[in-house]
């Protein structure tokens, strides 16, 4: 059974066994907590097969950004979903699988640059065809309801 079977299935107040909310904004709140642990469940199950985590995907995604260019890995740690001073870890898991190439700023040789290799770009392309079907699965919704949702949940994390 699929983490996102489970999401669509079930009421935040079944999944939490929970009835008594102090006000919309805090269910509402607990609603999006809830939505992000499963989805980020269902993240680790997708890129399970593919030997990545959720944090060197978003490494991988990032540079593909950028693609052919070198990155600085202080501008990829600013642009990580989960911000962590895990980055240069997580990059050389990604370094050791041959997946991005590490090389010396010449501007600054203090500075690390990478670079996403020929099979880190085939891997994120593989993978990322499968995020997007379960994504489709996952969040069953239309065009116009997903552009609602975005526009919504922009303006909660335009407040922070």
């Amino acid at each position: 059974m699929h983490v996102y079977t489970y999401i669509c299935i079930v009421k935040l107040e079944d999944a939490i066994q929970s009835h008594n909310f102090t006000s919309e904004k805090q269910k509402a709140g607990l609603h999006i907590l809830f939505t992000a642990y499963q989805l980020k469940c269902e993240v680790s199950a997708i890129l399970k097969p593919f030997d990545l985590t959720a944090e060197q995907y978003n490494v991988l995604r990032i540079l593909k950004g950028k693609h052919p260019q070198n990155m600085c890995v202080k501008d990829i740690a600013g642009r990580m979903i989960e911000r962590s001073s895990n980055v240069p870890r997580i990059i050389d898991r990604l370094v050791y699988k041959k997946l991005v190439k590490r090389s010396q700023s010449k501007e600054d040789k203090r500075e690390t640059m990478m670079i996403l290799t020929d099979k880190g770009l085939a891997l994120l392309e593989s993978s990322s065809q499968k995020m997007n079907e379960t994504f489709d699965g996952i969040l069953r919704l239309s065009n116009e309801e997903s552009k609602i949702l975005n526009d919504l949940l922009e303006k909660v994390n335009k407040e922070q």
